[in-house]
């Protein structure tokens, strides 16, 4: 919320500054829109909405992620609560899947296309979650073994070939079965779980995706805002026209542009944040 009401503060500066633009010709640039002027009206009124998890900035809208997150834990834990009130301590999986179930089914029939964004969403997001309160009780410390693997790269190649279900749906948070959702995102799961087994070993990877994982949310909040510096650079050895700084979330493609926009996507969260601690330490200590 703080994260989206600060970009919505500093959106008349980011549009003099041409990292948001009201230039008609962004709309030439696919998935680019024009951003107006804000008043103090609406940096009130939108940051109501921030409060209440509806919607988001362009600049923070990797922050969708940690909406659906707190939406589906929250809902996760209400119907819990209420099937255990039911059932009277029974097993709970069962119900709790048909949940999730039922609302993938509604959005099909509603909407034509399941979709994962959105708080009218985030029942079916459900479907995902409940294999891993299910396995609560499995031990962490072991490999899922070689099987887990071929199902994991299956899985995803799989997904990859679908005529009904692509990866590309998933990345534009749509999905064509419930199936196809929980099946990748199982060989999701075993993919990060395996990569942690592997790199456990290995004590300066792990320290260092450790430190990165405990700074995720600096650098979810702040990826996008980065990925400007390495834009504005190309766009000064290439002559571009200013405006197209603004083009979301990259101008550049292709090529080696991935290295420079990912270690500015990293670095510049990272050293943010340990300024802020900085700071928040030598205020705390005074």
């Amino acid at each position: 919320m703080l994260a989206n009401t600060a970009f919505t503060v500093l959106n008349n500066l980011f549009l003099k500054l041409n990292i948001l633009t009201s230039d008609e010709r962004i709309l030439q640039v696919p998935g680019n829109a024009v951003t107006t002027p804000v008043t103090v009206k609406d940096v009130i009124g939108r940051t109501v909405h921030w409060c209440v998890f509806d919607g988001g900035t362009q600049l923070g809208g990797a922050m969708w992620f940690i909406q659906a997150l707190f939406q589906v834990s929250i809902l996760y834990a209400l119907v819990e609560f209420i099937l255990q009130r039911l059932l009277h301590g029974a097993d709970t999986l069962l119900p709790q899947g048909l949940f999730p179930a039922c609302c993938c089914g509604w959005l099909a029939l509603r909407a034509g296309r399941m979709e994962c964004v959105g708080a009218g969403h985030c029942g079916q997001l459900l479907l995902p979650v409940l294999p891993g309160h299910g396995s609560a009780a499995h031990d962490a410390g072991k490999h899922t073994g070689v099987p887990a693997r071929y199902f994991c790269c299956s899985g995803l190649c799989g997904a990859a070939d679908s005529g009904t279900a692509r990866l590309c749906g998933l990345a534009g948070n749509g999905y064509g079965s419930p199936i196809f959702l929980l099946a990748a995102s199982l060989a999701g799961w075993v993919l990060v779980r395996e990569a942690a087994c592997l790199t456990a070993p290995l004590p300066c990877l792990r320290a260092v995706l450790a430190y990165l994982g405990r700074a995720t949310m600096p650098i979810v909040i702040l990826h996008f805002l980065s990925f400007k510096l390495v834009t504005w650079l190309g766009l000064l050895a290439t002559g571009g026209e200013p405006y197209l700084l603004a083009a979301f979330p990259i101008y550049f493609t292709g090529g080696a542009w991935w290295l420079a926009y990912t270690a500015a996507g990293l670095v510049l969260p990272l050293a943010a944040n340990a300024v802020y601690k900085k700071i928040k330490n030598t205020v705390l200590a005074h």
